[in-house]
């Protein structure tokens, strides 16, 4: 089966499961050689992913996973935060950190600062020092939030 295909459809079975928490699949990586495959959720809820959760959500979907037997062979599950340094990519990404300070690495190699104020398909603002700048994401290699301490 088609990587693509199966991520669909391991989504569509545990996405429910994780929206019962009042939390969001950010994503679903499934990795490793296919005897001992890694199944990883990346759940995020506000104003945060606890222990708890991670529990909660991993016992339903352990149940779940045992009854319909999506994943062939062994399997190690993982449910954890997409945490800080994790790009930025989608639209829902960006949804999710509101206006929240990152950093903006372009594919020139320079980086810049700021908070986000606004996005769309082909842009990105950025509140910084220097006042808004707006950045085409196409010229961006990477984005993450950048922690404050």
């Amino acid at each position: 089966m088609e990587q693509t295909a199966e991520k669909e459809r391991l989504v569509g079975l545990l996405e429910p499961v994780v929206r019962d928490h009042q939390a969001e699949l950010v994503d679903l990586e499934l990795m490793g050689p296919k005897n001992n495959q890694t199944l990883r959720l990346l759940v995020h809820k506000d104003p945060g992913v606890g222990v708890d959760l991670c529990v909660a959500i991993s016992r339903e979907v352990a149940d779940l996973l045992d009854i319909e037997d999506p994943i062939p062979g062994r399997y190690r599950l993982e449910v954890t935060s997409p945490g800080l340094d994790r790009p930025l990519e989608s639209d829902r990404d960006f949804a999710r950190v509101g206006s929240r300070s990152l950093k903006v690495l372009l594919s020139s190699g320079h980086t810049f600062y700021g908070e986000l104020e606004t996005w769309d398909r082909e842009t990105i603002t950025l509140n910084g020092e220097d006042g808004a700048r707006s950045i085409e994401r196409k010229a961006i290699a990477k984005v993450t939030i950048e922690a404050k301490l």
